[in-house]
């Protein structure tokens, strides 16, 4: 426990005037109906919720969290969280007036001197950081509710339904757990005992194709149908001296360390009881090659490899990688927040809870500042882990980060000094505790979504950018770095980004190269790579740097080991991980010395570097190039390769649920437009069916007269006309209406008779088609009009806007801008 909550549980329980005032207040406001003895006091509610099981406790480690019917009455037993504002109010101004007045009611917020005089600060808030009890376990690790969960120390599920995720609870999914397919018939049986159900176990299912022979299958991460890398399984009921053969036969990768030389890792748990034996590396005949079948689907390559047990009847389990589960991090963190000492400066807070209800833990780390100047001049580091639950080589180097920096050593305390480490140990548990390689329960890489504006599918990248972006606002974030694993890459190193500031030019680089030469049988500066790709615009690395952290940082360590100096083709221990996160705080320092010697030293030593790679690059492409006055103009992203980390395209997009909904809007949209029965038309239809509309009218005002109804029976059997015509209108439609307003505009009292314009109108068509299409001739004629005097009149012709034709065609021109079906009465 905390050393003040310590001292306060031991204060006497006697009621107080504080106790009476804040039942009163409850009962009023409705917020607290039980009866007044039931009451938890200030001094002893916390003994009374932990013995009573019918007090609800959320977000405290050690306390059960049961089942409570009623909704509502969780909130009441809430109430310290519940209360109205004006509660507040009330309360400050009752406790402020009894100080003043010597009242022997205090408030327990101020923090009190050994003279018992009120101190001008406040404490640290309960429910912020008291998460752990040292009375009674750890909180339970939530699990989506589709996952079938053993009843036993290590916990794992397999997904057995759903396509998205839905909801989690403690121990996954209800109802009775199934038993192993295989039962063992007697003690000859020989049959293995497969069992990957607990937290961060996986493995989908093993297939027995010999006496010693198995296929295993893994199981892909939860809601997708790809990302098969972290294997860790249980075997049971094994035969010593007997040489087993594992073959996996769904992974994905083309490329693996498995092929120069990896071994899976083994841990014997007759071994470890009795000879104090972890994780080893073990296994021979190792191959990795794409699996034969042809389905037209995505190639599967297979990893196989040979084992001896050293036991009969052991328990043994085998694992890509050293795990490092939820549950470990909250013992870790646990024995910090009841360490004393360390719980002075490493203040332990909840950034989010995760999709599944799952703690993302957020550790600040630093010295308490003697003066407020002193605090403000602090600079930020941030660190981060496990965005990527499979990688858990990130875990390990920031548990030996933690264990440096929480420590009494003199470079520790300077760092903390003049340091604010803020610290998200796993920023990925859901994907951690279900055993996914990549994903989290939305089914996408968290590690593309850090532009994500979708808080409630990525909770866990959202509240870490907005805590940055916070961070940013009130000082300096001097450095970012996400610890990630590699698995085609042996060493440990950094990808970066370049600086378009000519004035930090090569600044980026220097943390890298001193990191090297603290490091220089595990890092490798030269795998480092500081190219800013389209595809990875969602890392953390870039969206950070993006919003000016100048050396923003993704840290990959490998799954194998090293070729460089001692450590030359050996594989990584968890111990070598954790080394690392100690070298990271000695670069940290040098980075940070207020003699810039080593600083400029790394400087000039990159411009060196470079300078060769740019000779190297020229040399490739066959050409000679004097780079004295110009070489530092070249763009370095044109001489850096792009980095070999995975496609950010197979976890692109929106999160699986989202997509299931966008599903069924388009597919409620395919149903609409089917009933639809009118389509769209273009505009050219749309303009032929007004031309249309427009004639048949037109036609109809013609029949009051005899003249119009023969022609209009005269214009129905001419359907080859009707469509020339048509045709020939259609080109003019746009300017029709201003045309036909001047027209109008004109002595409305002067009009021809509609014989003359019905002949005017068929004798120019005739006229122009005659002219326009030579070849064309018209069926027959309507009856025309022998007096001579029925001719246009000169002052008659309309007037244009614009000379389409020349001047000695222009009277022609003039009768094909009009439709030529249509009969206007001109003035």
């Amino acid at each position: 426990m905390f050393p003040a909550l310590e001292a306060e549980l031991k204060q006497e329980t006697l009621p107080d005037p504080y106790e009476d005032f804040m039942y009163h207040h409850l009962q009023y406001y409705g917020y607290f109906k039980a009866q007044r003895g039931s009451l938890p006091n200030s001094a002893t509610h916390q003994h009374v919720w932990k013995n009573n099981p019918r007090y609800l406790v959320s977000g405290s480690f050690g306390e059960r969290e049961d089942v409570i019917p009623d909704p509502l009455q969780k909130e009441k037993l809430l109430w310290p969280t519940c209360l109205p504002s004006t509660v507040h109010r009330q309360i400050e101004a009752v406790s402020r007036d009894s100080l003043m007045l010597g009242s022997p009611l205090k408030s327990r917020q101020l923090l009190h001197d050994e003279f018992g005089e009120v101190k001008p600060c406040l404490r640290e808030p309960r429910d912020l950081f008291a998460f752990f009890s040292s009375s009674g376990p750890l909180q339970a690790p939530r699990w989506p509710i589709e996952c079938e969960v053993i009843k036993e120390s290590l916990c794992h599920i397999v997904p057995t339904e759903g396509s998205y995720f839905t909801s989690a609870r403690v121990g996954g999914k209800r109802g009775i757990i199934r038993d192993l397919a295989v039962t063992l018939q007697g003690p000859e049986d020989n049959t293995l005992l497969f069992e990957s159900r607990f937290e961060s176990g996986n493995l989908q299912k093993a297939v027995r194709v010999d006496t010693y022979e198995y296929e295993l299958t893994l199981r892909t991460d939860l809601y997708t149908n790809k990302h098969t890398q972290w294997f860790y399984f249980r075997v049971q009921n094994t035969r010593k001296d007997v040489t087993y053969r594992f073959t996996i036969v769904n992974l994905l990768k083309p490329k693996s360390l498995y092929t120069i030389g990896m071994k899976p890792l083994m841990y014997s748990q007759l071994d470890a009881d009795t000879h104090n034996i972890g994780w080893r590396r073990e296994g021979k005949e190792i191959r990795y090659f794409k699996n034969n079948t042809e389905d037209g689907q995505q190639p599967f390559y297979c990893l196989t490899w040979t084992i001896q047990f050293p036991h009969d009847q052991d328990t043994c389990f085998f694992a890509h990688f050293y795990p490092y589960t939820y549950t470990d991090l909250q013992c870790y963190l646990l024995s910090v927040a009841n360490n004393p000492v360390q719980s002075q400066f490493c203040k332990l807070r909840t950034l989010c809870r995760s999709l599944a209800g799952n703690t993302v833990y957020l550790l600040t780390i630093t010295n308490p500042s003697r003066t407020p100047q002193e605090a403000a001049a602090k600079k930020a580091v941030v660190l981060s882990a496990r965005v990527h639950p499979g990688e858990s080589n990130g875990s390990w180097i920031m548990k030996g980060f933690l264990d440096f920096i929480l420590s009494n050593s003199p470079d520790a305390q300077l760092l903390r000094d003049i340091f604010i480490f803020k610290v998200v140990p796993m920023l990925n548990p859901d994907g951690v505790i279900v055993g996914n390689y990549r994903c989290s329960l939305a089914g996408r890489d968290l590690n593309r979504h850090y532009k994500t504006i979708l808080k409630e599918s990525f909770p866990c990248i959202w509240y870490t950018r907005n805590m940055i972006k916070r961070l940013l606002e009130e000082r300096e974030v001097l450095l970012y770095c996400d610890f990630h694993g590699h698995s085609r890459k042996n060493n440990i190193f950094l990808y970066g980004c370049n600086s378009n500031d000519r004035k930090y030019w090569l600044h980026e680089r220097v943390f890298p190269l001193m990191l090297s030469k603290n490091a220089p049988d595990k890092f490798s500066f030269q795998s480092c790579n500081f190219k800013v790709q389209k595809c990875k615009e969602g890392t953390g690395r870039v969206v950070m740097w993006r919003m000016g952290i100048l050396n923003s940082y993704t840290m990959e360590s490998t799954f194998g080991g090293s070729t460089l100096g001692n450590k030359r083709d050996t594989h990584f221990t968890t111990e070598d991980l954790k080394s690392l996160g100690y070298h990271v705080c000695d670069t940290l320092l040098d980075f940070c010395d207020p003699d810039r010697t080593k600083f400029m030293q790394c400087l000039a030593e990159l411009k060196e570097l470079l300078q060769q790679e740019i000779h190297k690059k020229f040399n490739e492409l066959g050409q000679d190039m004097d780079l004295e006055g110009s070489w530092s103009d070249i763009s370095l992203s044109d001489i850096e390769s792009s980095t070999s980390g995975s496609d950010s395209s197979l976890s692109d997009g929106l999160p699986v649920h989202l997509l299931n909904i966008a599903h069924e809007v388009n597919e409620k949209k395919k149903m609409y437009k089917k009933k639809k029965k009118k389509p769209l038309q273009t505009r050219k239809q749309r303009n032929e069916q007004y031309q249309k509309n427009n004639l048949m009218r037109e036609l109809k005002l013609t029949e009051d007269t005899p003249e119009r109804a023969g022609f209009a029976s005269t214009l129905q059997k001419q359907p080859t006309f009707f469509r020339n015509s048509e045709n020939a209108s259609s080109s003019v439609m746009r300017n029709e209406k201003p045309r036909l307003n001047e027209l109008h505009g004109r002595d409305k009292g002067s009009s021809l008779d509609p014989s003359k314009m019905t002949s005017l109108i068929l004798t120019k068509n005739k006229e122009r088609m005659q002219t326009e299409k030579p070849g064309f001739t018209v069926s027959c004629s309507p009856k025309r009009s022998t007096n001579p005097s029925q001719e246009p009149v000169p002052d008659m012709k309309p007037s244009w806007s614009r000379n389409r034709y020349p001047a000695t065609e222009r009277g022609r021109a003039a009768m094909t801008v009009y439709p030529s079906l249509h009969i206007y009465t001109y003035p």
